[in-house]
C-alpha cells in the first residue's frame, strides 16, 4: 500500500467518522423546502466515506502501475498546490468586493492553472459560464441575496 494513499485515507476515514458522530446531535425536523439540517451534512459525510474508501482501494495498488502521464513531478506540486490554495483565499478575500461572480471566476482561473492551464482567458470565460447560471439560480430562483458586484452598491 502506497504512504500517501493509505494517509489521505485515513485522513478522509476520520473525517468521515468525525462528521457522522455528530450527526445524531442536529436537529432533524424539517428546514428549508423540506430538507433537514441533517441533509448536507449527511451528504458530506457519505462523500468523505466514499474518497476514504476510493483513496484506500488506489493505495493497494502497486505503485508501478501508476499512469506516469499524468503523475505530478514532485518539484511542480507544491506550485501547483499554490495556485489552487491561493485562488482560495483570494475568493475569500475578494467576494465582499467584487462580487460572487467575478470572485469565482477569478477562482476558477487559479484552480486551472493549477491543473497546468496555461490559457487564463479561456479559464476565466470558463469560470464566468459557471458562476454566472450560478448566480441567476441563487438570486432569482431561490430569491436569495447575492450581490452581482457590491462595490457599486455603495
Amino acid at each position: 500500500m502506497t504512504r500517501p494513499h493509505l494517509a489521505a485515507g485515513l485522513a478522509a476515514a476520520a473525517a468521515a467518522a468525525f462528521m457522522g458522530a455528530g450527526l445524531p446531535f442536529l436537529d432533524s425536523s424539517g428546514g428549508y423546502a423540506g430538507l433537514s439540517p441533517r441533509f448536507l451534512p449527511s451528504l458530506v459525510t457519505a462523500a468523505l466515506a466514499v474518497c476514504a474508501l476510493l483513496l484506500l482501494r488506489r493505495g493497494s495498488v502497486p505503485e508501478h502501475c501508476d499512469d506516469a502521464a499524468t503523475a505530478v513531478a514532485p518539484h511542480e506540486g507544491l506550485p501547483r498546490l499554490g495556485w489552487v490554495a491561493g485562488g482560495l483565499l483570494l475568493h475569500m478575500a475578494l467576494i465582499g468586493s467584487i462580487g460572487f461572480v467575478l470572485a469565482g471566476a477569478l477562482l476558477m482561473a487559479c484552480v486551472a492553472r493549477g491543473y497546468g492551464s496555461r490559457r487564463p482567458l479561456r479559464d476565466v470565460a470558463a469560470g464566468l459560464a459557471v458562476t454566472i447560471p450560478i448566480w441567476l439560480l441563487f438570486t432569482q430562483a431561490l430569491g436569495l441575496s447575492l450581490p452581482l458586484l457590491p462595490l457599486l452598491k455603495h
